[in-house]
């Protein structure tokens, strides 16, 4: 591995785990540092930061729990950026349900208005091949209705056809913030329990021949019912809770 970049700067004993932690962050942020990417040893790291090893150590392994990097063991091993930090911020945002900073009605306002945009997006840049994946997502979600009796399993295949939604709509920062928004309210549903679903993949199926169509200002229409059906229910288990 060549480091001869640039090395980074020495830091000062006090609060130099923060330190250490927002020189790699500054470099991810610049992308001189990027996906995939192994960082400099932790020999290396102490040497030109000035620094023991035991707080180099220390900051890796809180740049690991933010979801930044990977630790990895073996002769090949060591501190690897990750591709993605979605599932950490996933995480932060559901501790933060769970502290009762959001609850479910500001999730669908959210949620409307990102997929709002996807799904203009989607109508504008979805290639024809995408938009026949989304179709059968959108078939084999509907046959599950009636076949499969796991809940939970069906849940995958509503929240997939939002997921590859966002995907479709070729912006790389909707999709990142997607992602926790779908699994904080797959957690909604299974704590809410099964409901007949037969109007949401009409809906779906509604909204996918307009996307097909690249009609945005349908499908927005349609998504917009979608949204407000799946705010009644939330009234509804309020209501009843």
């Amino acid at each position: 591995m060549d480091y001869s970049a640039q090395p980074f700067a020495q830091v000062q004993p006090r609060r130099a785990v923060d330190a250490i932690m927002k020189q790699i962050r500054d470099r991810i942020q610049s992308n001189e540092l990027r996906p995939g990417q192994k960082l400099p040893a932790e020999r290396l790291l102490a040497e030109q930061m000035g620094v023991s090893r035991n707080t180099v150590r220390e900051a890796i392994r809180m740049l690991e729990v933010s979801g930044l990097v990977t630790l990895k063991k073996g002769a090949t091993g060591g501190a690897f950026l990750n591709d993605s930090n979605t599932a950490a911020l996933s995480q932060n945002i559901r501790d933060g349900i769970n502290l009762n900073q959001y609850d479910a009605t500001d999730l669908i306002d959210v949620r409307l208005v990102l997929e709002t945009y996807a799904v203009e997006r989607a109508c504008l840049h979805a290639t024809d091949e995408e938009i026949d994946e989304l179709a059968a997502i959108a078939r084999q979600s509907k046959l599950a209705e009636s076949s499969e009796p796991n809940y939970e399993q069906r849940l995958v295949l509503h929240m997939d056809f939002h997921r590859k939604l966002a995907a479709f709509a070729h912006n790389r920062v909707l999709e990142v913030l997607t992602e926790p928004l779908l699994e904080m309210t797959r957690q909604f549903h299974l704590k809410s329990g099964p409901a007949a679903g037969m109007e949401t993949h009409e809906l779906r199926a509604r909204l996918v021949q307009e996307i097909q169509d690249r009609d945005p200002e349908a499908a927005k229409k349609i998504l917009a019912e979608h949204f407000k059906a799946l705010q009644d229910r939330l009234f509804a288990v309020t209501l009843h809770s």
